[in-house]
């Protein structure tokens, strides 16, 4: 059985780092979180009332924190040892990457390879990485995937109505549900129930 799990997301808590690192950089722009359900930072962080009416935020937030994240940024509690759990009960792994932010000095080149050194070091087992600008059935159906542990609602939405779909837990994805789609809440929620919505889909 082929898995596909999203890095950002999934392995890591990327809603918790737009929280945390956001709040203070919007918080030194003026700006305040209005939107806890958004999914990117411009969707969560909004003008204080007291705004002062600037033009531009330089650099952006990603502009500051992309590469720290990417070297930073720790896995989800217990997300190594899970998927170490499932190449040993062989299952095959498919990591997908969808990084995609570039500027001067962080090239596609140099985010593939700190994503490579971010996922020895932190001892994530996987049989292959695949970079896309986007997350599609159809990249999901190149790769054979019977299983995809994703996050994102537009992605899962689609996703779901060909393979079924585990959703890790977010405010920005708790109006994602469909029959497909099975919601966890941590590493071992979804280990927990891995079993059961294999045998739901043979069911189905």
């Amino acid at each position: 059985m082929n898995i596909g799990i999203v890095i950002d997301g999934v392995i890591t808590n990327l809603e918790q780092f737009q929280f945390n690192y956001g709040s203070k950089f919007y918080f030194e722009q003026e700006m305040e979180l209005k939107n806890p359900r958004g999914c990117s930072v411009n969707e969560i962080f909004h003008k204080h009332g007291n705004y002062r009416g600037k033009q531009s935020i330089k650099p952006s937030f990603w502009d500051r924190y992309f590469e720290f994240y990417i070297l930073k940024e720790v896995p989800r509690p217990f997300a190594s040892e899970i998927i170490k759990n499932l190449h040993e009960q062989g299952y095959f792994i498919y990591l997908f990457c969808s990084r995609t932010y570039l500027s001067d000095y962080l090239t596609k080149e140099k985010i593939m390879k700190e994503t490579k050194l971010w996922l020895i070091e932190h001892h994530i087992y996987f049989d292959f990485l695949i970079f896309s600008d986007m997350i599609s059935y159809e990249l999901i159906k190149k790769y054979e995937i019977n299983l995809f542990l994703d996050h994102n609602p537009d992605s899962m939405s689609k996703i779901s109505f060909h393979i079924p779909v585990v959703c890790f837990h977010a405010k920005y994805n708790e109006l994602c549900r469909r029959a497909n789609i099975y919601r966890v809440f941590s590493w071992y929620d979804f280990y927990e129930k891995l079993d059961t919505i294999q045998k739901l889909e043979l069911t189905i």
